[in-house]
């Protein structure tokens, strides 16, 4: 809810006594040996406070800004759609996050959950996690094509296609492996198997894809969701890497360079934080910095894939030459 932060004790009991409702304290502290103060009650309070409030602000600095240049008359009509469409779309992925969250404080689905331990829906924590992506990367694209103006593809240079077909694909292997991490988060997948490069000693960890219909493998089974997390991040490693070899015998413009080599890097820090994340069992700082190296990853696919573009300058002059090529 938008609650505003409690101003006193009697709002903090009221509070706490509000949450003790809730599934997770039912179930993980209620007639337990396991402690659980006010204090921290109030940690927990922050994070889902201030994680609302963050998104609820950036509405307001998009949205007023966007008001703004509107009634000026400021905005190109080819941008209107994409930039009113981020609007909805931010809005929506309030929406999104209220219904993930709801799924934890059901107790129906809770007790429908191996063991019956308090989690949001790894379904809804993905269709969570997609949404953000999506909107982030229309925003990224937008804000790179503002600044660096590039030619439609269909006079782009001939011989940065094979290339940008490349990193396309990329870009699809690095935001399918960031989804099924998703997964990984919504079933404490990280909590089990903290071993690399074996899991508990095993290429294809015990219970791998045993539960019926099988599908659900793919999404609910700890074992099999690590090992599919895992696989697809070696995969994308192994593919940057395989990219970046190959492009170095390429005559490539100076930030094209730059891109690929940064998608190297961000490559190699991201499977090297979650190596590090899963064998010291998923401390707070290291699954963050893990969640934020897909982001800041797939920002540098998004780099990448937009300097494989000419420039609009260049792209107009390459397109007259081959008019008159074509003419003569």
């Amino acid at each position: 809810q938008g609650k505003r932060w409690p101003r006193n004790d009697a709002e903090w009991e009221a509070e706490f006594d509000r949450w003790k409702q809730f599934p997770e304290y039912q179930r993980l502290y209620k007639g337990s040996s396991i402690p659980f103060s006010m204090e921290d009650f109030k940690g927990i309070f922050f994070w889902e406070w201030f994680h609302r409030m963050m998104g609820r602000s950036i509405g307001v600095i998009y949205g007023v800004p966007l008001a703004y240049f509107w009634a000026r008359g400021r905005i190109p009509r080819s941008l209107a759609p994409t930039l009113g469409g981020l609007l909805l779309a931010g809005g929506s992925q309030g929406l999104v996050g209220w219904w993930m969250v709801r799924s934890g404080l059901d107790s129906k689905q809770v007790e429908a959950i191996d063991g019956g331990i308090p989690t949001v829906s790894p379904y809804r924590l993905a269709a969570h996690l997609t949404c953000a992506f999506g909107i982030f990367s229309v925003l990224l694209h937008t804000s790179l094509g503002i600044l660096q103006p590039r030619v439609a593809e269909a006079v782009a240079l001939p011989s940065l296609r094979p290339l940008q077909q490349r990193v396309r694909g990329l870009a699809l292997l690095v935001g399918v492996t960031a989804i099924s991490g998703a997964f990984v988060a919504g079933r404490q997948a990280g909590f089990a198997f903290n071993t690399f490069p074996l899991m508990e000693g095993r290429l294809v960890p015990e219970g791998y894809m045993e539960l019926r219909p099988l599908y659900r493998n793919f999404f609910e089974s700890v074992p099999s969701v690590q090992l599919h997390h895992r696989a697809l991040a070696l995969t994308t490693l192994a593919s940057v890497s395989g990219v970046w070899v190959w492009v170095q015998a390429m005559p490539l413009p100076p930030q094209l360079r730059l891109a690929t080599d940064l998608l190297l890097l961000a490559a190699w820090g991201q499977v090297g934080l979650g190596v590090a994340t899963l064998v010291n069992c998923v401390p707070v700082h290291l699954g963050s910095a893990h969640q934020a190296g897909a982001l800041s990853l797939f920002s540098v696919v998004l780099f990448t894939l937009h300097s494989c573009r000419a420039p609009a300058q260049a792209g107009k002059l390459a397109a007259r030459i081959g008019q008159r090529v074509a003419v003569a």
